[in-house]
């Protein structure tokens, strides 16, 4: 028996005959000597919001805000969804922070929010207004909370700082990130420091007391910018690893201390530079012990299992994306935005379906070949945990994955007893043999690899 090579990572490649195999709904995972490719989490639905086009979530003391295109909503721990007066205009990404006001003894915190395009705003459980005052620029495109302070970017490279646990901003509560004249698209905070990310750097600012503005810059400066001001994500409250950006450079860097080590894959960078840049968007989440770090666009969905270091892609049924958009860790539970519904969604780990529609599961392996040669493949066999009632789909391809021969369905009910098999799976070019399994099923199972008995060679 030869054994079917299958990726760790899904590694697709640029054209036919190229890449080393695909997992899409799927992530590996080593236990013991061996790797097991389990299928990623579901979604049920948490609360119907009746808005669509999500753009921002935050949580303030166990309520969710969340804001739409064209309406701000406020959704309680049971899923009581009440809308507030007032909008956020636009359809851009949205970044939000709340501070640690307390009034007669009750938390009663501010909520901002932001456009990514321009322009500050202030939630209450009732309404939607502008911010208060005019001290801060109408450009203003992220916020941040630090030690009492709401710190905001501004395009031309300024951050700006409102008082301890308040609103107001001092008209010279400013500084300017000028190491280089590459100006500011986000900033945010991680491990106590703040870092302001420009087109081009990264400047590390730490809160220092002064006054009237709090912050003085580190003397370290990041030779990497941020390419789009809402494609970072892993400094959210309940992720405990560290944060993730897409670089000016259309790579994916891990932000370590002071160090970006590059931890995206030429498939991932890739799809990044398919991406229509403004629609690029990072958000995390955790399931069965493993940290997401998540990149969609209107080009796909990949994902970062920052515990493994795999990449793994995302797709949801009647989109060419994962469904998810923006997430928030809400009681214990991470919740996200839905692209195809009006629905907030809650990650479950032991769900294989999204708001009630299956997420099909795929892996296709790495070409099998001894190139010139032909080889004949007289069968392949699965090699599947046993799961009642579930099919999976067997397919293969002899010219590098540019064509795929009709699946044969085939049952998992007795994968305990005799493993997943088809005959006489035709000869292939010197392109060789890929192996494709995929289900739609609702049940849970894992895959431990595939293997062709009696491959025979033949000359090209």
């Amino acid at each position: 028996m030869v054994a079917v090579p299958f990726p760790l990572s899904s590694t697709p490649g640029l054209r036919p005959g190229e890449g080393e195999g695909r997992i899409v709904n799927g992530y590996n995972e080593k236990a013991g000597d061996r790797v097991y490719n389990r299928r990623s989490a579901g979604l049920s639905v948490f609360a119907n919001t009746t808005k669509s086009g999500p753009r921002g979530l935050i949580d303030v003391n166990g309520t969710l805000y969340a804001v739409y295109s064209g309406a701000v909503v406020k959704v309680s721990s049971a899923g009581t969804v009440t809308t507030l007066t007032g909008s956020i205009p636009g359809t851009d990404g949205v970044t939000l922070a709340r501070n640690n006001k307390v009034t007669g003894g009750v938390s009663t915190p501010d909520i901002v929010a932001v456009r990514e395009g321009g322009g500050a705003y202030i939630l209450t459980e009732t309404a939607v207004s502008a911010y208060p005052g005019t001290n801060l620029p109408a450009t203003v495109n992220s916020v941040d909370f630090q030690d009492g302070f709401f710190d905001f970017t501004i395009p031309d490279g300024r951050i700006f700082a409102s008082e301890l646990n308040s609103t107001n901003i001092n008209a010279l509560s400013f500084a300017t990130a000028e190491a280089k004249p590459d100006g500011l698209k986000r900033g945010f905070v991680h491990a106590g420091t703040y870092f302001a990310m420009g087109t081009e750097t990264i400047e590390p600012w730490k809160n220092v007391g002064a006054m009237p503005f709090p912050l003085a810059r580190m003397t370290s400066v990041l030779p990497v910018g941020l390419l789009t001001t809402m494609a970072v994500a892993g400094f959210e409250l309940g992720w405990d690893r560290e944060p993730h950006f897409v670089a000016h450079d259309g790579t994916v860097r891990a932000l370590r201390g002071f160090d970006t080590p590059r931890v995206s894959t030429p498939d991932v960078e890739a799809f990044i530079a398919r991406s229509t840049v403004s629609t690029l968007e990072a958000y995390v989440y955790t399931a069965k012990g493993n940290a997401y770090w998540v990149l969609s666009s209107d080009a796909g969905t990949w994902e970062l299992n920052v515990s493994s270091g795999l990449w793994n892609e995302r797709l949801s049924t009647g989109t060419n994306r994962w469904r998810a958009s923006h997430s928030v860790k809400l009681n214990g539970a991470w919740i996200m935005g839905d692209t195809l519904s009006t629905n907030l969604l809650k990650v479950e780990d032991g769900l294989r379906t999204e708001a009630g529609v299956v997420a099909p599961w795929t892996i296709e392996s790495q070409p099998l070949k001894d190139f010139p040669v032909r080889v004949a493949v007289p069968g392949i066999y699965g090699d599947f945990t046993e799961a009642d009632g579930a099919m999976v789909d067997v397919s293969w391809s002899h010219d590098g994955g540019k064509t795929w021969a009709t699946p044969l369905s085939r049952s998992l009910s007795q994968a305990d007893k005799y493993p997943v098999s088809v005959n006489r799976a035709g000869l292939s070019t010197h392109h060789g043999l890929r192996v494709r399994f995929s289900s739609s099923s609702t049940q849970d199972f894992s895959f431990m690899g595939a293997s062709v008995p009696d491959l025979q060679q033949r000359r090209p």
